[in-house]
């Protein structure tokens, strides 16, 4: 028998504080990755930190897509952290993608738009990732996304086609799924199944305000699946991979 241990995947720093260490070593590259959390978890900042430091410390260009939220508010929210996205952009290191304005119905001076379609979001990405050279990619979030269809088979399906697209691309994709619950990790049925990896990103709305992460699945390499604690600070997301949760 042949034992995980003997294959050396190549990797994917997560530019995750702690996180690295659970997955001894990072995401396996070139791997579709699932975020899934409820509203306020972090799950943004997590994908802005994955490309920020991706660019910064490994001179690996990205692409950040957003359907939530204008470019403008996650330009200055990753400034909060530190983080200026506009001098990348500047510098073609960066693409960011508007999918909020036409799903809002207003208008954009952004330079890379798409609208609620994933043919149309998938055409724009193949081609940016050539003229970037872009090695990661975050798309924030598929469950907009999702609910642009109103037959959840087709809603299925796409998630599906969008998936497996990504995936047979030289690029890490980190696709942001919204949760309802701490239960519902696939809120359409098929988000857990189709990424290779799952990371949970829990948040206790109580008078603690704990935040937990646990990754749930990572195909291909051994790590940890203990559910461990994180925070956001001034620097971003940082896990605490040697603390144990108390609930």
């Amino acid at each position: 028998m042949v034992l995980m241990s003997q294959f050396s995947l190549p990797r994917v720093t997560t530019g995750i504080t702690g996180l690295d260490i659970m997955l001894g070593g990072g995401f396996p590259k070139e791997r579709t990755i699932l975020i899934a959390g409820p509203a306020g978890a972090g799950k943004s900042t997590f994908g802005l930190q994955f490309l920020y430091t991706g660019i910064i410390q490994e001179d690996e260009p990205g692409i950040y897509v957003s359907f939530d939220e204008t470019l403008s508010n996650v330009r200055t929210d990753a400034a909060s952290y530190g983080w200026d996205l506009k001098t990348l952009e500047n510098q073609n290191l960066l693409a960011m993608v508007d999918g909020f304005s036409g799903r809002a119905g207003v208008a954009s001076n952004e330079k890379y738009q798409t609208k609620l379609e994933v043919d149309e979001l998938l055409t724009l990405l193949i081609s940016l990732i050539d003229s970037v050279g872009a090695e990661r990619v975050v798309i924030d979030s598929i469950t907009a996304l999702a609910l642009s269809v109103d037959d959840e088979l087709l809603i299925r399906k796409e998630i599906l086609k969008l998936s497996a697209v990504m995936s047979s691309l030289t690029c890490t994709t980190l696709m942001i799924s919204e949760m309802q619950n701490s239960d519902e990790i696939s809120r359409f049925g098929v988000e857990e199944f189709m990424a290779q990896g799952v990371i949970t990103l829990k948040y206790d709305f109580g008078k603690k305000g704990t935040r937990s992460l646990q990754v749930r699945k990572m195909r291909g390499i051994s790590h940890s699946m203990i559910e461990r604690p994180f925070n956001l600070t001034n620097n971003g997301v940082e896990v605490y991979h040697d603390e144990i949760l108390y609930q």
